[in-house]
């Protein structure tokens, strides 16, 4: 699905949510990381879902990525530390 370019990506937290998953047989905390855009008429969209290992610079940068090519404008893209 390609991203609108009417709409910005602010990411309010770096943080991801922590859930357990089976994986291999074996129960593994996961990262869960929800990137919301804001559009035109000021109402928030869900870009992006992520189930990830952790939350390491590595995987944050590859998720962003992955936003950048669905279509969201690089420039549009502000990310807020809390």
């Amino acid at each position: 699905m390609l991203i609108d370019a009417r709409v910005s990506l602010s990411l309010s937290r770096h943080n991801a949510t922590y859930v357990r998953s089976r994986a291999a047989g074996r129960v593994v905390n996961v990262a869960i990381v929800v990137a919301v855009g804001v559009n035109q008429d000021g109402r928030r969209e869900v870009l992006g879902i992520r189930v990830m290992p952790s939350e390491a610079e590595a995987f944050w940068s590859e998720f962003l990525r992955s936003l950048t090519h669905r279509g969201l404008p690089s420039s549009t893209a502000q990310t807020v530390s809390s």
